[in-house]
């Protein structure tokens, strides 16, 4: 018993160590500048973040939500475009992007099958994670979160009136969709409904917009992003790779190290690489 306390106490005491290092684009006067979110604003929306991690069941961390905001809070105002969402779960994350959205001035899009990840095709059921040195597995069903939970806990505790669903398994439903997109977060566990949202939200994606993924640290997933065989054939372009890949950024105390899930990209030309803001 007292291994596990010792190990939340040493996680809690990491993660106020990290908060300033994580929180230092988000808390830049470039990010939200455009959309009149200043100091008093951002601190009141880091408290609700953190607030809404206890309140919701979550897949994600607070830390995480911070990393996104810090890139949503920096997307150029009138650059047209929504934030997407694949894989809600319970609203976790969702309820926290949805406060980004407001005040944006932006919509969420949220896509879920609402009854759990399809059933995993041959080979995708299990995903090596080498840098915790085991193997996930997935089952059709898992991490199911009702539409009607979901829409109250975004009613509770984030923004409803912004959010816009989209119900059914991401091969079906996001063909359907045809919005701009300037930010989009992909926690879709399985392989294949990875490649599902990148078929369709990386040509939507615009250009210097960021691409987050919560399966970073799987080795399957993190190779996508730097297969050019899949890249070419698919979106005929190069694979943009992965920040964050194999490991996932150093937000959280793991085993051996700092990790987590969490990884990005950007569609970026290579013009844009020299003229990307610091």
């Amino acid at each position: 018993m007292q291994r596990p306390a010792l190990q939340r106490y040493a996680s809690a005491v990491v993660t106020v160590l990290v908060l300033p290092v994580v929180a230092r684009e988000y808390f830049s006067r470039e990010a939200g500048r455009e959309y009149g979110v200043g100091l008093l604003t951002k601190i009141r929306l880091l408290y609700i973040m953190i607030r809404n991690n206890f309140r919701v069941v979550s897949a994600s961390n607070f830390l995480y939500h911070l990393m996104m905001a810090g890139k949503i809070l920096r997307i150029p105002k009138d650059l047209e475009g929504v934030l997407v969402e694949c894989g809600c779960y319970k609203g976790g994350s969702a309820v926290n992007l949805s406060h980004l959205a407001s005040l944006c001035g932006r919509r969420l899009h949220l896509f879920d099958s609402f009854e759990g990840l399809p059933t995993p095709a041959e080979g995708d059921g299990e995903h090596l994670v080498l840098s915790e040195l085991q193997v996930r597995t997935y089952d059709g069903g898992a991490y199911a979160g009702s539409l009607d939970e979901v829409k109250e806990n975004l009613r509770r505790f984030g923004v409803l009136g912004v959010c816009d669903f989209h119900r059914g398994y991401f091969k079906d439903t996001l063909p359907k969709f045809d919005e701009p997109v300037v930010f989009a977060y992909i926690d879709a566990d399985l392989t294949q409904s990875v490649k599902d949202c990148l078929l369709h939200l990386w040509p939507r994606l615009r250009q210097g917009c960021f691409l987050f993924t919560d399966e970073a640290h799987h080795n399957q997933v993190a190779g996508l992003f730097f297969d050019p065989s899949w890249w070419m054939t698919e979106m005929h372009a190069k694979p943009p790779g992965l920040v964050g890949a194999g490991n996932g950024l150093g937000l959280l105390l793991r085993p051996g190290g700092f990790g987590s899930s969490l990884g990005f990209t950007a569609k970026l030309d290579e013009q844009a690489l020299v003229r990307l803001p610091g």
